[in-house]
């Protein structure tokens, strides 16, 4: 029985090294797709296509003959087009699978996907909802809350420098899920392909607070409550000006998804997949082993 070949976009960034390593962990076929000239390096397991994501026949090319597309380019740094170009590229090959660049935020949440920051996401899942209707390629939307490990240490999620910002007061529960984890629900959407067909599938390994998480750090630090309908009168401001800066606006929307109020960032327990794709849940001792000392 052959491997089911899998062309991984975005390895080389925040999430796709985890992704790698649970995709090759599992035994698939894995491609890694990399901007020509790149001097990035990959695990000897995986083959290399250099591309060039502004040509749709570079893509095809090394699109030819797979079974699955990930892509984990991020959604707005890496502009629109490409992320597009890289769906037309998996129509005209015949790939059977593709699953964009989600992870994170609900953006079937009508109050999340009116947020600016999620246009762009949004534009890409109407596309391949489309082009499912035309050809025979399917989609998987994966929903896994934000990074746990990442946004713990990058301070995104807490920042235990201080003060703690508690988002509408820390105490709203969210689904999370590691980078690892998110990993491993790409792999269980490979092996359920039938299952998880033009769906969006959910996954979480943890329901957390804000409050909790500065609690299982143990730390005694000064913390601010910040409103995250602040934040989103911040972010159309800032949207408004000439020249609006990404960084300050997209992180005051995406807070705002993880954190306000109907936002639906905590995932409903029936609609997981966990339990289909063996992806447990984290034990307080485990998600404690995550935050930075």
């Amino acid at each position: 029985m052959t491997s089911t070949k899998v062309a991984l976009v975005g390895a080389s960034g925040n999430l796709g090294p985890a992704v790698l390593k649970e995709l090759l962990t599992a035994g698939f076929d894995v491609t890694v797709l990399t901007r020509k000239g790149s001097s990035k390096t990959f695990d000897s397991r995986a083959h290399v296509a250099e591309v060039d994501y502004e040509s749709l026949d570079s893509l095809k090319a090394a699109l030819s003959g797979q079974d699955v597309v990930v892509n984990t380019l991020g959604v707005g740094a890496i502009p629109k087009p490409i992320h597009l170009r890289l769906v037309d590229a998996a129509v005209a090959t015949g790939v059977k699978r593709f699953i964009p660049s989600e992870y994170g935020c609900d953006t079937t949440n009508p109050a999340i996907s009116k947020l600016p920051a999620f246009g762009d996401k949004v534009s890409v899942q109407e596309h391949l909802k489309n082009v499912a209707q035309k050809s025979g390629l399917s989609y998987s939307l994966l929903i896994t809350g934000p990074f746990l490990d990442w946004g713990l240490e990058k301070g995104f999620i807490l920042n235990l420098a201080g003060p703690a910002v508690l988002y509408d007061g820390g105490d709203r529960r969210f689904s999370s899920t590691t980078l690892s984890g998110i990993g491993k629900g790409i792999v269980g959407i490979v092996n359920n392909l039938e299952a998880t067909k033009n769906s969006t599938v959910y996954i979480n390994e943890a329901r957390v607070t804000q409050n909790e998480l500065l609690e299982l750090s143990g730390k005694s630090i000064g913390t601010k409550i910040v409103h995250t309908t602040d934040l989103e009168k911040e972010a159309y401001a800032e949207l408004a000006k000439p020249a609006p800066n990404p960084e300050i606006f997209a992180t005051k929307f995406i807070l705002r998804g993880i954190f306000g109020e109907g936002h639906g960032s905590l995932f409903d327990s029936e609609k997981l997949s966990n339990d289909l794709f063996g992806l447990k849940t984290l034990s307080k001792e485990e998600i404690r082993g995550l935050i930075p000392q």
